[in-house]
């Protein structure tokens, strides 16, 4: 039975092409940048397509396609792409006869035996689409939207933004999936907000964001899309600053090095990233028994600033102080490890033995507030002994 021309089948799905439509063979619909959004067409595949001319037949569930796009990696089969891309009880029309499926009930087989027509989701229900969250967050900003959304600036969003960076390098920490992915979520609504906004503005909008991105990874990566070997991560970090460093030459901004570190950065990162720059530019000690001399030394120092009693010197341990503590980063990178991480779970691994030192106290009959220094002590003790044992 040959195949229906284009033209017959936009008819029979009921479809003006000038307003958009996607068609596409179900068995490459996962390698397909398609989105939920316009209308789509889903053809059977072809015998030299069912053949593997084209990428083999559609997936029934138990191998992968032939191609999958960058971002859905978890695709296995069509049928379970639409199911996740489209709410539950959306249709799906057979275009020879007509009759509807709800989306979640399609299987491979049946889209790879008849052409089907999905209708488009309106925009508060394509949630699977980069498009989706952009479109809802201009509604929120819209005249009848919300209220606290309308209120919003580049300068009141600031905390949002360092707040859902926080939580989801915890997300990270405490290991579970699901919350890391609802964070990265919380994380880039931050981005469109602030796209949203300078939309508005006219100074720019997502695709700025997006281009400006891929364009400088492409370029600060020659190693992988251009000519240029590397063949070391600490090649790569020394290529990676040469690279900024030109950037910010041709822009004609300040040609340190230095230049560019985020001023809202916290501290212990700053100084990681500081002292990583001058070491990709040969500023470094040649072994690590220098640096643990360094922090030695650094501790004499303000040991020796610490003699001084009240406010008199305190401008002098500020300073010995911030030397340690930039030494001791140092050391952390020597080390392989990140000081910002180190010093979280030292506080948390803190919170945690201080409950236990409270739940200990309770079953003792004993009020943690009424005890002197060593009976506290005491308890701090027999809780440390026991992680340990």
């Amino acid at each position: 039975m040959p195949a229906p021309a284009l033209d017959d089948l936009l008819a029979a799905a009921g479809v003006d092409p000038r307003t958009g439509v996607q068609v596409v063979a179900a068995d490459r619909l996962a390698s397909i940048p398609f989105d939920p959004g316009l209308p789509l067409i889903l053809l059977r595949p072809t015998a030299d397509h069912a053949a593997g001319e084209l990428g083999g037949p559609v997936s029934s569930g138990d191998s992968e396609p032939a191609t999958v796009l960058a971002g859905r990696h978890r695709e296995r089969g069509t049928a379970r792409l639409l199911a996740r891309l489209y709410p539950g009880g959306h249709p799906a029309r057979r275009i020879l006869d007509g009759s509807e499926t709800p989306v979640e009930a399609l299987t491979d087989a049946a889209l790879a035996a008849d052409d089907w027509y999905v209708p488009p989701l309106q925009a508060v229900e394509n949630l699977g689409s980069p498009h989706g969250m952009a479109a809802i967050s201009a509604r929120l900003r819209a005249p009848d939207g919300c209220p606290w959304d309308r209120k919003q600036t580049h300068a009141s969003l600031r905390p949002f933004v360092l707040e859902e960076a926080y939580e989801t390098v915890d997300a990270i920490e405490r290991g579970g999936a699901a919350d890391l992915a609802e964070e990265l979520g919380d994380l880039f609504l931050q981005v469109v907000l602030h796209a949203q906004l300078a939309a508005e503005e006219g100074s720019f909008d997502l695709i700025d964001v997006y281009r400006t991105l891929g364009a400088k990874i492409v370029r600060r990566h020659p190693h992988v899309f251009g000519d240029v070997e590397a063949n070391s991560a600490e090649q790569v970090l020394r290529n990676w600053e040469t690279i900024k460093a030109r950037e910010r030459s041709d822009a004609g901004r300040e040609p340190s090095a230095f230049a560019g570190i985020a001023r809202a950065l916290p501290a212990l990162p700053a100084s990681r990233e500081i002292q990583e720059r001058a070491s990709s530019m040969g500023w470094d000690w040649e072994a690590i028994e220098g640096v643990w001399e360094k922090v030695r030394e650094e501790l004499g120092e303000l040991h020796a600033e610490g003699e001084a009693a009240g406010d008199e010197g305190r401008d002098a341990r500020l300073h010995e102080l911030g030397d340690l503590l930039f030494a001791v980063v140092n050391l952390a990178r020597w080390m392989k490890l990140d000081p910002e991480e180190a010093l979280r779970s030292a506080n948390r691994r803190w919170i945690e033995r201080y409950a236990r030192v409270e739940a200990l106290a309770t079953s003792r009959g004993l009020d943690l507030a009424e005890l002197d220094l060593a009976g506290k002590d005491e308890l701090w003790d027999a809780v440390k002994h026991g992680e340990q044992d």
